[in-house]
């Protein structure tokens, strides 16, 4: 897994990678050690840029 805030994942693609679709789910759920949490899960499509 990698933590990310939402600037920082679109700053990965910035300079090489076209974003065709980002979406954002945010949803509670547990950790892998079993406490709450509020997520902020990221979908990236992207295309390299050649």
């Amino acid at each position: 897994m990698v933590f990310l805030s939402k600037e920082q994942t679109l700053e990965l693609f910035k300079n090489s990678f076209d974003i065709i679709k980002f979406n954002e789910v945010e949803k509670d759920g547990k950790t892998g050690l079993g406490k709450m949490k509020h997520w902020h899960l990221y979908n990236v499509i992207a295309k390299k840029i050649i």
